[in-house]
């Protein structure tokens, strides 16, 4: 979709188009209607990460929480938004043996027990290897406020990843 047909929209439309740029977070794209018209794609992503960007940190963990578990198998079939489910998929992550869906339920488990939120990582390009290592290298950390900030870097990059593939040029 091109920006000048997403100035077109309807703020409804609008809204439910970008609800899951900021996963199940239609409050983003509410907020993101007062600086239409967009003058391009840049100028909408910078709306968009600004505006989560100027968001208290409860708000924001609040976002985070919203995200699924990675590696998840009943979540992966059923439960997901499109957004999350395809990108797990592109992963791999709906592919793991029977012990890897242990090891991720086992990982997610410890993770969300140790920081009060789930494991976040942007998969795009990544497969479930990768996704075990960053899972394990985090869970080393014993620093809550770190991992807090980095689940954070984790969500805008892939708000970024979303708004890039939903944006045309």
């Amino acid at each position: 979709m091109n920006i000048k047909d997403i100035n077109q929209m309807s703020d409804d439309i609008f809204i439910d188009y970008f609800k899951n740029i900021f996963e199940k977070t239609p409050l983003l794209a509410k907020l993101a209607l007062s600086d239409k018209p967009f003058k391009d794609k840049k100028n909408l992503i910078i709306i968009f990460m600004n505006s989560f960007e100027n968001l208290d940190k409860k708000s924001k963990k609040n976002i985070i929480k919203n995200h699924p578990d990675l590696g998840n198998k009943l979540k992966i079939d059923n439960n997901l938004t499109t957004l999350s489910k395809n990108e797990q998929e592109n992963a791999g992550l709906n592919k793991c043996t029977p012990e890897e869906y242990d090891f991720f339920h086992k990982m997610n488990n410890e993770f969300k027990l140790k920081f009060d939120i789930p494991f976040i990582f942007a998969v795009k390009g990544s497969n479930k290897n990768i996704i075990i290592e960053e899972f394990k290298r985090r869970l080393f950390n014993d620093d809550v406020n770190q991992e807090f900030e980095e689940s954070v870097k984790q969500v805008k990059k892939i708000a970024l990843f979303r708004l890039e593939d939903s944006i045309d040029d």
